[in-house]
């Protein structure tokens, strides 16, 4: 499924520090091995910042509701909140979760982690790994056996041991160690996730077990770094990513927590990459959504020293999206989409942007854009700073559940919407992809803002050549 190769250099040890700092913990005593993933010569925005026409008359204002208050930091989810007593020890292992992958980040695109590349060339790191086996291994403990079922993007196959002991010796850096201590339970645990076939189908067992009659089984998803290639852009050159997990029950997305190291904590600051000095204590946010509670975004790390704790929970909404005072005119509204120009193959983006401006800027550039990497960019549409992303790769490509599951409860909550390019919900039951079907997937602030990219997809999918 991958392939591996060893590179031997010196690694860059300033990152480890500053997560040092932040963390508390003891200096790291070890050089890794590592492996440079090419990430750098792209020709991209600055991550996260808003473009706008020079010319154009508006001025970005944020319509978030995240507004800091002075009794903020004592308020929790409530006690009656949907799914709490899953959300709890969820939320406490992807907050360790954080800690191993805000040490590993390199601080900018010319950093090296360890690492190894899959046969799709697509990277994945020892934090992807590590991430991974924390969050299972964490979750196993807390299901009954034979209930519930894994599905997570990363397959122990090609770790070797030197790399399953930089993993072990950075657990044991970050005040991780007493979970995972060998190389075979560290397997392990990241193999809980490999519940499905290369084809995304589920293993014939695993689909045995879920149609027992009487038994409900629930799905955890996870993608234990979602925008590895952010990850890999750095902390200092503006690279975001998020661990993402998501609970399913019959298809649908009805739990999620998106931990966001990276994103700014106000809705209303724009400066996405970290400054020369930057400990990280000031950034990094958790949105957590259940069906039917409403989406909160909490602090990356509890200020009580329990993983746990939901103390400084503060609801998020969207923007206005019913088209009235509190909406922002479609003419203004922003597009937040991604860094990497592949994720537009065909433009399409592009035009339906065109659509709903009116035009574009001076540079054939959407007018109001803001770009990121990763399922970060659900959490921004969700506290109201973005009212639309989009998602079109080419036909062929078949979508992986972990890519959007947790972003769609998140976005949903806020009061947003998800669908297909014709307006359908998706289904995240069929096993670890989508169905072939799903050609498109666009991400909204809802109401006059899903109607509106709808109608924009329909017509510029008109307007193109036919292929026949």
């Amino acid at each position: 499924m991958m392939v591996s190769t060893h590179f031997l250099s010196r690694h860059n040890i300033g990152m480890l520090s500053t997560a040092t700092a932040l963390l508390s913990f003891a200096s790291p005593t070890a050089l890794f091995s590592t492996l440079i993933f090419a990430t750098h010569g792209h020709a991209f925005a600055a991550p996260g910042a808003f473009t706008k026409p020079s010319n154009h008359p508006y001025t970005f204002t944020s319509t978030a509701t995240t507004k800091k208050s002075t009794s903020l930091s004592s308020r929790r989810l409530p006690d009656d909140y949907p799914n709490l007593n899953l959300i709890t020890p969820a939320l406490a292992a992807i907050r360790k979760a954080a800690k191993i992958t805000t040490c590993l980040q390199p601080t900018t695109s010319l950093s090296k982690i360890s690492g190894i590349t899959k046969t799709d060339t697509s990277p994945v790191t020892i934090g992807d790994f590590a991430a991974q086996a924390i969050v299972l291994n964490l979750l196993d403990k807390e299901v009954e056996e034979g209930e519930d079922v894994f599905i997570a993007e990363e397959s122990s196959q090609n770790l070797d041991e030197d790399l399953s002991l930089e993993i072990l010796r950075v657990f044991q850096q970050v005040g991780l160690n007493g979970i995972i201590d060998n190389e075979e339970d560290l397997k392990r645990s990241i193999d809980l996730g490999q519940t499905y076939g290369t084809d995304g189908h589920l293993n014939d067992s695993v689909r045995k077990r879920m149609q027992e009659p009487g038994l409900t089984t629930r799905v955890w998803c996870l993608d234990p770094i979602d925008g590895t290639r952010g990850f890999l852009r750095g902390k200092q050159d503006g690279g975001q990513y998020c661990i993402a997990l998501a609970l399913i029950e019959d298809g649908v997305p009805i739990m999620g927590i998106l931990g966001c190291p990276n994103l700014p904590t106000d809705a209303g600051d724009e400066n996405y990459a970290w400054g020369d000095d930057e400990t990280g204590t000031e950034r990094g946010c958790i949105f957590v959504a259940s069906r039917g509670g409403g989406c909160y975004q909490l602090p990356l790390y509890a200020a009580s020293g329990d993983d746990g704790d939901t103390t400084g929970a503060q609801k998020v909404q969207v923007t206005g999206n019913d088209g009235g005072a509190d909406s922002l005119s479609l003419e203004e509204a922003r597009f937040c989409i991604g860094v990497e120009k592949y994720g537009d193959p065909e433009g399409k983006v592009t035009a339906i942007a065109k659509k709903i401006h009116g035009r574009l800027d001076d540079d054939g550039d959407i007018l109001f854009t803001r770009r990121m990497d990763s399922q970060v960019k659900y959490g921004v549409v969700a506290r109201g700073g973005s009212e639309f992303i989009t998602r079109l790769p080419k036909k062929e490509y078949h979508e992986w559940i972990w890519d959007h599951a947790c972003g769609k409860i998140i976005i949903e909550e806020a009061g947003g919407m998800q669908t297909d390019t014709d307006g359908n919900l998706i289904d995240y039951g069929l096993g670890a992809k989508m169905d072939k079907e799903v050609d498109g997937i666009l991400i909204s602030a809802g109401g006059v803002y899903h109607e509106a990219i709808l109608k924009a997809y329909k017509e510029q999918e008109a307007e193109r050549p036919s292929s026949t």
